[in-house]
């Protein structure tokens, strides 16, 4: 069983900086718009439609020249980056980023798209559907990786391949940092070209991009970069970079540590709401303080603050909910009946902010 960090598909998801035209940069955003333009009225393309169409479509769209690749290595990158949904149906759909940054692509607003870039490094995760060989490793890489350039400005280029990819658990982490202060001999070397594969696709992409700079095997963070990632990591310890559950609960407990709440706005919403359940007024529980107890549900999650501009700690984007169904919109099978009423519920402050309802779904795929 592979136990290093793989790259996904035979290829980089970008190779140039935003908004020139190069062969991956115009892949990616084809594959974004393919999926885009052809999807379902639900929001998703079947893989086998997308294997048979895609290459005609690059090729008439998106200069492509002919290409023998497996039609899944196509969307291999974007699935990796975040961009893509593949459910166990073997549909394809845009992410909420994914639209995101094909908009803002559309729009010419690349720093916006880096940013959603960055946003999704930090979501990824191993293992995924883009690289199924791994299994077995429960982590986040890119917050590896970004914390270790934030708190040491710089990388030599050997460690991607030589230690970075062999890490599996924080105490792989400690071996490291301990290698750093005895000088000892590195404890892996480059024994396989496969162990090369993830920093050949993966760094060097992010160096195309100027998400990261490379300088004489050195690397370190591109100052167009360095604020955003220190506001994304510089509350976060190496241990939130591990999860032993699910990625989910992982990302809900660390959204708390980056974006600080006025639970105020708790208060002031439950008393909007006459302390009653908004999806069925009749759920009583039990008197807390005297009202019947219910909780504060933020519908937009705060966790997805770091894509919208608008603030999501709002009154507004807060609801009344009894603890029934509160646990259903994290933990239900199928949510989308009760989140389809929260929608409708607050119709006007989604709308307000260009949020849809298939995107509110999506969005609770992890939560």
């Amino acid at each position: 069983m592979n136990q290093f960090w793989q790259a996904p598909g035979n290829g980089k998801g970008f190779d140039s900086f935003l908004g020139n035209n190069s062969k991956m940069n115009n892949r990616t955003i084809g594959v974004l718009s393919y999926i885009k333009e052809y999807s379902h009225p639900l929001g998703y393309i079947t893989q086998e439609q997308f294997i048979k169409e895609i290459k005609p479509y690059l090729l008439e769209n998106f200069y492509e020249n002919p290409n023998e690749s497996l039609g899944t290595h196509f969307y291999r990158p974007a699935l990796f980056y975040g961009f893509l949904h593949l459910n166990s149906a073997k549909h394809l759909s845009l992410s909420i980023e994914g639209n995101l940054f094909l908009n803002a692509y559309s729009e010419k607003q690349y720093i916006e798209c880096k940013k959603l870039i960055l946003n999704q490094l930090d979501n990824a995760v191993y293992p995924n559907e883009a690289t199924k060989k791994i299994k077995h490793l429960k982590l986040f890489p890119f917050r590896i990786l970004f914390k270790l350039l934030l708190e040491n400005e710089h990388l030599d280029s050997h460690f991607i391949s030589s230690r970075l990819v062999h890490i599996k658990e924080i105490k792989d982490l400690e071996a490291y940092f301990q290698t750093m202060q005895t000088n000892s001999i590195l404890a892996f070397e480059i024994t396989s070209t496969k162990y090369r594969k993830f920093n050949t696709w993966v760094i060097n992409s992010l160096v195309d991009l100027q998400i990261l700079t490379l300088d004489k095997q050195v690397l370190r963070l591109h100052k167009d970069v360095n604020e955003h990632i220190g506001v994304l990591y510089k509350h976060l310890d190496y241990s939130d970079m591990f999860f032993e559950s699910t990625s989910c609960e992982m990302n809900e407990s660390i959204s708390h540590k980056r974006t600080k709440r006025d639970y105020s706005l708790i208060i002031k919403a439950k008393q909007r709401d006459n302390f009653t359940c908004q999806i069925n007024n009749n759920h009583h529980t039990f008197l807390s303080n005297s009202n019947n107890y219910i909780e504060g549900h933020h519908i937009i999650p705060i966790f997805q603050q770091k894509n919208y501009s608008f603030k999501v700690d709002d009154v507004q984007n807060i609801i009344s909910l009894c603890p029934n169904c509160h646990r259903e919109i994290h933990s239900a099978d199928n949510k989308q009946t009760i989140l389809k009423k929260l929608y409708l519920l607050n119709q006007d402050y989604m709308q307000k902010n260009h949020v849809a309802l298939h995107e509110l779904y999506k969005m609770y795929a992890c939560a």
